[in-house]
């Protein structure tokens, strides 16, 4: 796959050494990137899990950013080359941003949908990987539901609400013991335009939280509260987040996100080290892109993200190198 001069570039920035633990001196560098899908369609916004054996990537399928005719699209590879649909999803005319919660016996995907200006967040799920439920809702009206985790039998998630309005908005943490019926915990904050908010459980008694803001400064925060997780403390996070995924892998916090310097966009992959966040690898992407997701593949990571900078939207994968401390 040749790359435009203009996104070498942007590989390029800024080198590829090592990263040593603690000591961010060089980007390494994304290989093995691959075009998933690319039908002339808008395809954007994937979730990326691997469960019983395969790998599963979805996404949404519409015909612009902001059109109103989305569906889901899950797509099933045995070897995260070759990949078949097996499923698509469509509870309301725009079915948005797919997320995935694996357990051992259950693949869950989550799928916050519009139909006008009404916001409803659904859950289907399947046991078998060919037969899935119908869609159910799981949280209130008008919050779109976000990035699940597992942690001890219990589930948490982030649920922001969307509206048009800053100082209407706020996002909750939430908490599942089954993935579908899910509960309010605490407000993690509010008035600001809040938007899509990541949480890492680093002990049973501690989430960090990294939340977007939409409009304003700081473009981004952390927050963080112990149990029972209603209090919460705020910091910046430096960088500009979006989209972002959050996983610990062999013992490294990798934080995958959109990253913008001025205008240019693209996706980058963070180490979340010492309360702080630390450009590890730039991933090639631009203009409308990212929502990354990531699994561990043997010594390496397999990223999902979308890209426009050759057509509309298309999916594509990469392997990026773990950490060697």
């Amino acid at each position: 796959m040749k790359l435009p001069l203009c996104l070498l570039a942007l590989v390029l920035w800024p080198a590829s050494l090592v990263l040593k633990a603690g000591d961010v001196t060089q980007l390494v560098k994304a290989r093995d990137i691959r075009k998933v899908v690319a039908d002339g369609q808008h395809n954007a916004f994937t979730a990326l899990v691997r469960w019983q054996g395969s790998y599963w990537l979805a996404f949404r399928k519409a015909a612009a950013h902001n059109s109103s005719d989305g569906d889901l699209v899950v797509l099933r590879s045995k070897d995260a080359e070759k990949w078949e649909q097996v499923h698509r999803v469509n509870a309301l005319p725009d079915d948005r941003d797919p997320q995935f919660l694996a357990t051992d016996s259950r693949l869950f995907l989550y799928d916050p949908a519009l139909k006008g200006d009404n916001l409803t967040s659904f859950v289907t799920y399947t046991d078998d990987g060919k037969i899935w439920s119908l869609p159910r809702q799981v949280y209130e009206d008008r919050y779109i539901f976000w990035k699940p985790v597992a942690r001890n039998g219990r589930f948490y998630a982030t649920a922001h609400l969307k509206s048009r309005e800053g100082k209407e908005r706020d996002v909750h943490l939430i908490t599942s013991q089954d993935g579908i019926d899910w509960k309010k915990v605490s407000k993690i904050r509010g008035g600001n335009w809040e938007s899509e908010t990541t949480i890492h459980l680093p002990t049973d008694d501690h989430i960090v939280a990294f939340l977007r803001q939409k409009y304003g400064s700081p473009q981004s925060s952390i927050l963080e509260a112990r149990t029972p997780f209603v209090t919460w403390t705020e910091r910046p996070a430096s960088f500009h987040l979006s989209g972002h995924a959050v996983h610990t892998i062999d013992g490294v916090t990798y934080l995958f996100s959109r990253t913008r310097e001025g205008k240019t966009t693209g996706t980058m992959v963070y180490i979340y080290e010492n309360e702080k966040l630390h450009p590890y690898c730039r991933i090639p992407s631009g203009g409308d892109c990212s929502y990354p997701e990531a699994v561990k593949i043997g010594n390496e990571m397999l990223v999902s993200y979308y890209s426009s900078h050759e057509g509309v939207g298309n999916i594509y994968t990469c392997r990026v190198p773990l950490r060697k401390d």
